[in-house]
């Protein structure tokens, strides 16, 4: 709060690691992602003399060993100025909030399925682009 103009201003800025690609499993709050690849058991089964247990059909392979393949770190700065106007008994809020001050776009998800010459680690999501709001708050 500036004081005597009566005008409020914030800044925020967050830092987060990007997600780790290694662990299996599919991204969740943890932040990780996994790099699998399903080998059928005729493929196993040449490597291992023979059937995978339970005549399974497939099995689930990570590729990426934990902690060497990271995604984008995510950086955000947000704005906010407000001005207190008073008209009488009557006060208005009049802000305006501005995200992604930065208009950085790292990724936030990532697809996960791995095969060979696809689209393993092709972007599915990114942070949204800078974007404002503006408010009006009147109290009487």
């Amino acid at each position: 709060m500036l004081p005597k103009v009566d005008v409020q201003v914030g800044l925020t800025f967050t830092s987060k690691p990007g997600l780790q690609v290694s662990f299996a499993g599919t991204p969740t709050a943890g932040g990780h992602l996994s790099a699998n690849y399903t080998v059928a058991n005729a493929v196993v089964a040449q490597s291992l003399g023979r059937s995978l247990a339970g005549n399974a059909a497939n099995v689930t392979v990570n590729l990426v060993e934990p902690g060497t393949l990271y995604g984008d770190r995510i950086n955000e700065l947000d704005l906010r100025v407000a001005k207190i106007l008073k008209l009488g008994r009557w006060r208005a809020n009049i802000s305006a909030d501005v995200y992604n001050l930065l208009n950085s776009a790292p990724i936030l998800s990532y697809n996960e399925a791995f095969i060979a010459g696809g689209a393993w680690l092709l972007p599915t999501s990114v942070m949204t682009a800078r974007f404002a709001k503006l408010n009006v708050q009147f109290d009487f």
